[in-house]
């Protein structure tokens, strides 16, 4: 075992690829791969408690060269609704690769792993009778977060809940 220091917050972003693979045993075992997401802490991150130390961390799922936010990918296209098969207790691996590393590596446990979409839309509505009436309804913009919650404090999953830069002698 090796000691190894990094600076804290040295980091002005952290952009990696972040992999779910369901590993659920109620309902289809889904995978989402996001193409870019930059990191960032959520909240506080305390180092003295009487809980299970947790790191909160947030990030903002960015579009790919192509526009593309990420692709899930479904194990079974031929099963509809009603079907008791798909409903949904999540369980899953979540794997990130950071800019610059050449694989994904696993970050452990994660209890909570949130995505979160936004969707900001235009109205547009009629002034042809009496009273406006709303005519048509379009996406202006959208965007996502991650919500992610890790439970093991390693030394690559500090570093990227501190946004630390490893410190070189």
């Amino acid at each position: 075992m090796a000691a190894g220091t990094f600076n804290v917050l040295k980091k002005s972003e952290l952009i990696g690829m972040v992999q779910f693979v369901g590993a659920n045993d109620i309902g289809p075992n889904i995978t989402m791969v996001l193409n870019r997401v930059m990191f960032r802490p959520a909240n506080a991150i305390g180092l003295i408690s009487d809980e299970w130390g947790q790191m909160e961390l947030t990030g903002t799922c960015l579009v790919d060269d192509e526009g593309i936010f990420g692709t899930i990918t479904h194990p079974d296209t031929a099963a509809v609704a009603p079907l008791v098969d798909n409903y949904y207790i999540g369980k899953g691996v979540v794997s990130i690769q950071l800019e610059g590393e050449l694989a994904y590596r696993d970050i452990g446990n994660v209890p909570v792993f949130e995505f979160e979409p936004d969707i900001t839309t235009l109205a547009h509505y009629s002034a042809r009778y009496g009273v406006r009436s709303k005519d048509l309804e379009v996406v202006q913009e959208m965007s996502a977060n991650l919500n992610l919650t890790l439970d093991e404090w390693s030394y690559d999953n500090l570093m990227l809940a501190f946004m630390g830069e490893v410190v070189t002698p």
